[in-house]
């Protein structure tokens, strides 16, 4: 081999050598963030690996994380409770990660966000978030639609964002709080609800857009994923069901109800996951939400667990 193209092959391996190991103490070096929303992850993953069966558990987005009351619910059913919600940017790979630690006697209650179902890009989730996510447990990464060609582009989006995140730190003299506001990462009680929004007032109606909550067709993976999910739970002796989301009546008018009554009649034909509210009582008053559609303040918190609560009782009453 000629010199100088030993001497090329030997510059490139010292620079992939130092690249690589540049890109380590990133990883190595910037912890996780415990201030961060997602870092409550931590504590809803301890809870499930740790919590005896038999349990109920919540999951979905952002509308259970901040609008369903474990905690009231454990003390109202006298079974251990745990909000396993966080994000709709997540997709659906916390529910990938949920049945990892379903256990014989379990009850899982979904609650997806309304345009997951009109969307794929959704339903799979978004590179940014699931990079904070993964961040807080690297294995999650196997929760991935397809591990092996996103992980690259996951780990990359990490780095991105490690690096950020410590230029703002540093901009900002060193917290980021101002930034985050109330979502916080500290703020999330022993039930894995999130409570960081409980004493703020609730946001002037017209500053939550008054969108329609999906589109007028649904996609079929969706169904075909909660499907494949409810048919594996029950092969582990785990009863499923499914919560519509919390539901803005403004946004629901917007939505028409010809295409709100749509969804529950296409939810029932394509899934064999009973619904536990049914339609006429889903959407709530728009003094109930705290800062977007699916957001429910303190008081419509309360109000949609203790409807979910007399519903799950309802339905366990007449199932006897």
């Amino acid at each position: 081999m000629p010199a100088q193209v030993r001497l090329f092959f030997i510059s490139l391996l010292q620079v992939i050598v130092l690249t690589t190991g540049m890109i380590a103490l990133v990883f190595v070096a910037i912890k996780p963030d415990p201030n961060h929303y997602f870092a409550g992850s931590r504590l809803q993953l301890e809870l499930l690996k740790n919590t005896p069966s038999p349990r109920i558990i919540l999951v979905g987005g952002s509308n259970v994380s901040f609008g369903l009351d474990a905690e009231l619910m454990q003390r109202a059913l006298g079974v251990p409770v745990i909000n396993d919600g966080l994000h709709a940017g997540l997709g659906l790979a916390p529910l990938r990660e949920l049945e990892e630690y379903l256990r014989p006697g379990d009850v899982v209650i979904i609650s997806l966000e309304y345009n997951m179902f009109s969307y794929e890009s959704i339903m799979q989730g978004d590179r940014a978030f699931l990079s904070d996510w993964i961040e807080y447990s690297p294995r999650r990464v196997r929760y991935l639609s397809d591990p092996w060609s996103e992980a690259s582009a996951i780990y990359a989006t990490m780095l991105q964002r490690k690096v950020n995140r410590e230029v703002n730190r540093y901009l900002l003299g060193g917290s980021l709080d101002e930034m985050r506001s109330i979502f916080l990462g500290t703020k999330y009680d022993a039930n894995g609800d999130f409570v960081g929004h409980l004493q703020e007032a609730s946001t002037t109606p017209r500053k939550i857009p008054s969108v329609p909550y999906f589109a007028s067709t649904f996609q079929e993976d969706i169904f075909t994923f909660l499907e494949h999910f409810n048919q594996r739970a029950q092969e582990k002796g785990v009863e499923v069901y499914f919560e519509p989301p919390a539901s803005r009546k403004r946004n629901c008018k917007i939505t028409g109800e010809a295409l709100m009554a749509k969804f529950f009649e296409t939810f029932e034909e394509r899934s064999s996951i009973p619904v536990l509210t049914p339609f006429d009582g889903v959407c709530l008053p728009d003094k109930y939400f705290f800062d977007t559609p699916y957001h429910l303040n303190a008081e419509g918190r309360q109000l949609r667990t203790q409807r979910l609560i007399e519903n799950w009782l309802r339905r366990n009453a007449s199932s006897k």
